[in-house]
């Protein structure tokens, strides 16, 4: 506490002021002569050796107040701490401190007047310095072991109330709370400790961060060179795959060029075929029909030729011996033709024919080829049958069911496939000769035969 416990001031009082004369004398006290008490304080007089308690209600002129001689002001406050501090020895020459918070309670202002219980914290300090033991307790320690001592303070402080509890007359005391106070040096020490691991703490983060930040940055940079080659090498792909694509285009668009030029001129030269055959057309029917002319009436024609004046005599007989040849070979080209034509009419019908053949051919074999199969398929369903059969009477044979009941194979046969006996087993043979003896196989009859032949007409032979 800042302030003294319970007796918050004291004050001698000189003798009251008079105020008047003879029988209007009257004495009275000023306020400035009584300390101004708060509203848990109360005022004590002393009065003729008598104590008397006033509550701050009495006035200045009565007469307590007036004859009184000392006036103390007491703190009623409930559950007041009162703190109490020791220095306890320690092994390292140096002290502990102990600080003990008690509780008091006035209970009887009067006492504490009267006694001059006017200080509690140093009655208290009293009473704990009268436990030696106290004292003792921090002998085995050092100055780091300030918990260890923490504990038996505390044992040994509440021990000590408990069997030994504080007794102020007009005082009610009661133990709240025992500490025992980190020392100074050792907080100093700590502190520097601290201080020294936070910054080897800050070093060694500084110094993982560093190192974490270098490892990201290579790898961050292998990843960037790693990315970058990806990055170059798909550029390069691309352009190559680009440079690719466009001589593909390029070979795409010279061929297509190339195409059209060639159907351009494919084209050009046909029209100059088609216009060189109608030309030759026409003129070879102005030719026709002149001929046709001449042929009909020659002489008629040379004479009109002659007449007009045209053609003189030589000029007409050559025009004649031209147009005669060209007639002739008109004729023989017609002939050509005709004769190519019906020739390749010919070699159209001989392949024709002949690719005829070849397909009845090949569909006559792989007919042939089917029924085989066909055939094979059969025989081998046959046999298994058969195998079944003889395998079933064998077994029958083996156990003697044959010898015991007359059994008949054919029906048994019938039973087991579905299907009608061979003739084998109904020409007199045993079951047992079946069962034991060797399965003849019939020979695959022979197929008609096929003319495989892939002659076919000659061209020589259409001439």
């Amino acid at each position: 506490m800042t302030h003294p416990y319970p007796i918050v001031e004291q004050r001698s009082l000189d003798p009251a002021r008079v105020k008047g004369k003879w029988l209007w004398r009257k004495e009275f006290r000023d306020h400035g002569e009584l300390p101004r008490p708060n509203a848990h304080h109360v005022f004590v007089y002393r009065v003729d050796g008598e104590y008397i308690l006033d509550s701050a209600q009495r006035r200045l002129d009565e007469e307590q107040v007036v004859n009184a001689t000392h006036v103390s002001l007491v703190d009623l406050t409930r559950d007041a701490e009162v703190l109490v501090e020791l220095a306890i020895p320690c092994a390292e020459a140096d002290d502990f401190t102990m600080r003990v918070t008690f509780v008091c309670t006035v209970t009887n202002p009067i006492s504490v007047v009267r006694e001059g219980r006017g200080d509690a914290q140093t009655l208290l300090r009293a009473y704990l310095k009268s436990h030696h033991r106290i004292f003792e307790l921090g002998l085995e320690y050092r100055l780091d072991q300030v918990n260890e001592v923490r504990r038996d303070v505390n044992a040994q402080v509440k021990a000590f109330t408990t069997l030994k509890p504080p007794v102020i007359s007009g005082i009610a005391v009661e133990l709240r709370s025992v500490e025992v106070l980190t020392p100074v040096e050792y907080q100093k020490l700590m502190g520097n400790r601290r201080s020294i691991e936070y910054q080897y703490e800050l070093d060694t983060t500084q110094q993982r961060l560093d190192h974490t930040l270098t490892t990201e940055r290579q790898h961050n940079g292998h990843h960037l060179e790693r990315d970058q080659t990806g990055h170059d090498q798909l550029l390069g792909s691309e352009r190559l795959v680009h440079e690719q694509r466009l001589d593909r285009e390029r070979v795409h668009h010279e061929g297509t060029v190339g195409a059209e030029r060639q159907g351009y001129e494919l084209d050009r030269l046909a029209d100059r075929k088609a216009f060189d055959r109608d030309q030759r057309g026409h003129d070879r029917a102005e030719i026709t029909a002149l001929a046709e002319i001449i042929r009909d009436n020659p002489d008629s024609a040379l004479a009109n030729a002659y007449v007009t004046g045209s053609l003189d005599a030589a000029d007409l007989a050559e025009r004649l011996l031209t147009e005669n040849r060209y007639r002739t070979e008109i004729e023989r080209t017609d002939r050509q033709a005709e004769f190519d034509r019906k020739h390749e009419e010919r070699l159209y019908e001989i392949e024709q024919r002949n690719e005829q053949r070849r397909w009845e051919r090949d569909q006559t074999r792989e007919d042939r080829k089917w029924r085989r199969e066909d055939h094979g398929l059969v025989r081998a369903e046959t046999r298994r049958k058969e195998e079944i059969t003889l395998e079933v009477i064998r077994e029958l044979g083996k156990h003697g069911y044959l010898d015991m009941t007359n059994l008949d194979p054919n029906l048994l046969i019938t039973k087991l496939t579905g299907t009608k006996p061979p003739d084998r087993l109904d020409q007199g043979r045993k079951p047992e000769e079946l069962a034991t003896g060797e399965r003849a196989e019939a020979a695959p009859a022979a197929e008609d035969g096929v003319e495989d032949d892939d002659t076919g007409v000659r061209e020589e032979d259409v001439s």
